[in-house]
């Protein structure tokens, strides 16, 4: 008689992934992709995505149709649902100081992003030259920085023969980016970084203001310490 089949460990996780709705499989191979990639990078290969998730690559090819369609849906789960339209709105709410709206934004937009696999995900993307990255950029990114563009020029009064778009673009640019490669430094390279992200994300601010001043009408008032509504919502 042959000896009995031990269970394995193994055994229970394929079970388990087997009894998965076609969906819930769907989102299972998109979240281990994403930390797939985060990992290892966007040269990864399919098989090795499939060995590591313990599925076949047929699956894969069956779900997504093929790399490209898969990539798309990393898109959506990294990029898009931690995006919110309403950001935009509340940047552009004049009944507001700017310095406090900028100071929303941020605070929010780091809730959403102020993860490892996210900032890991858009490294790699780039160095893999593919275009998830530059998407996220060009359809959101550069949209708010042409929001805060336009109530820079509004508050300030600066219009384009006193700064070129190109000059200011790279201003607002700059404090962008002061926050994203905050978070290289933090989940990247494992260098500490300011705890009171509240503090940080004021004195960003008003840095970024400040350099300003010598255009303004008035100086830029500072507002109330009240709280408005960011537009954040929760990570999916």
């Amino acid at each position: 008689m042959a000896a009995a089949r031990i269970r394995t460990r193994s055994d229970s996780v394929h079970a388990v992934r087997r009894r998965l709705d076609p969906e819930a499989r769907v989102q299972m191979i998109v979240e281990g992709a994403v930390a797939f990639f985060a990992t290892r990078g966007f040269d990864g290969q399919l098989k090795d995505l499939a060995e590591a998730l313990g599925i076949s690559q047929a699956l894969i090819f069956t779900y997504f149709g093929s790399k490209q369609g898969l990539l798309d849906r990393v898109y959506d789960h990294v990029y898009t649902s931690r995006w919110d339209e309403r950001w935009l709105d509340a940047l552009a709410d004049r009944s507001n100081p700017l310095e406090l709206r900028l100071i929303v934004f941020y605070e929010a937009y780091l809730d959403a992003i102020d993860d490892p696999v996210w900032i890991r995900i858009v490294m790699q993307s780039g160095l893999a030259g593919n275009e998830l990255t530059r998407r996220y950029v060009s359809a959101r990114v550069e949209a708010q920085i042409g929001r805060v563009m336009e109530e820079v020029r509004h508050e300030f009064g600066i219009t384009s023969d006193i700064m070129e778009d190109d000059d200011l673009h790279e201003r607002v640019w700059d404090l962008q980016s002061s926050f994203v490669w905050g978070l290289v430094r933090k989940h990247v390279w494992l260098l500490p970084v300011m705890d009171d992200r509240a503090r940080l994300v004021r004195g960003r601010v008003a840095f970024f203001l400040a350099g300003f001043s010598q255009f303004a009408r008035t100086s830029p008032p500072a507002g109330p310490r009240a709280t408005i509504k960011s537009g954040r919502r929760a990570r999916s």
